[in-house]
């Protein structure tokens, strides 16, 4: 199993991509870098670029990517603009690809968030009818898209592992899969057991981070559900990437506590 560290929330500049912090990340020891491909499109193809050839230079991977959407585009309600969801998601596609990524993580929170008075059943056919669209546009870039499921204080659609699953179904796109963050499993009191019964089949990465403070993890003593989780996987014969996705205590001990929850890990994925 692959072990990876995201940086859409280490300390930076509001729309840093955050790619700098590639060195620490290998230096840390983990096996790739899942850069948020909403704020890598920010750029200029200029700057792209420079930063496509830094990461080539620091020999880390582009395993993945998150944050599919930034917040002012919206993918469902009345008010959604779908010329430009389909210009910023080709772009990113396009990009991601060129970065050598292998997912992208559809979460998004802001993005499939339910407008009041808005009928749930149609963001959630929305959301399908997107899923498609974007699956084949993925399918032909060699990326598979993760759906994230994220929690109810997030947004108020899929939030759980089964509803992502349940979208992935309806898509029914050999493109469209599911990723299961631990933090968000968590905070909705959720268990394992969706992921147990359907992971095999639709579960194609992963997040993790310490449910306190969303920090980054060290030791089992933290939480008892830890072994529950790594065995769920274990029992699915996973074998993908799981990446770190948390706050560190701050931009100096970044490194040190990376380097502490990857020991973890690498534990944790081989028990």
């Amino acid at each position: 199993m692959l072990i990876g560290c995201c940086v859409n929330m280490l300390p930076k500049d509001s729309g840093d991509h955050g790619a700098w912090y590639a060195p620490e990340i290998k230096q840390a020891g983990y096996d790739y870098i899942e850069l948020p491909i909403g704020q890598v499109v920010n750029q200029s193809q200029v700057e792209f670029e420079e930063m496509a050839v830094y990461l080539r230079d620091v020999g880390l991977p582009v395993y993945a990517c998150n944050n599919f959407f930034i917040r002012e585009i919206q993918l469902v309600g009345a008010k959604g603009d779908k010329p430009r969801v389909r210009d910023f998601y080709q772009k990113a596609l396009v990009w991601a690809q060129q970065l050598g990524c292998r997912y992208v993580v559809l979460g998004s929170p802001w993005s499939k968030c339910c407008p009041e008075g808005f009928a749930r059943e149609k963001a959630l056919d929305q959301m399908c009818q997107w899923c498609v669209e974007i699956g084949d546009e993925a399918e032909k870039r060699g990326i598979i898209i993760a759906l994230e499921p994220n929690n109810q204080q997030e947004t108020n659609l899929l939030n759980t592992f089964a509803d992502v699953v349940a979208l992935a179904k309806s898509a029914g796109h050999p493109n469209i899969r599911c990723l299961q963050d631990y933090y968000h499993l968590k905070m909705e009191r959720d268990t394992v057991d969706s992921l147990v019964r359907d992971g095999k089949e639709y579960l194609v990465h992963s997040h993790f981070a310490r449910f306190d403070k969303r920090g980054f993890p060290k030791d089992w003593t933290e939480d008892a559900y830890y072994p529950v989780y790594f065995e769920a996987l274990k029992k699915l014969h996973y074998d993908s990437g799981i990446s770190m996705e948390g706050f560190p205590k701050s931009r100096e001990s970044f490194a040190v506590e990376a380097a502490a929850t990857r020991r973890f890990l690498k534990e944790a994925v081989g028990r």
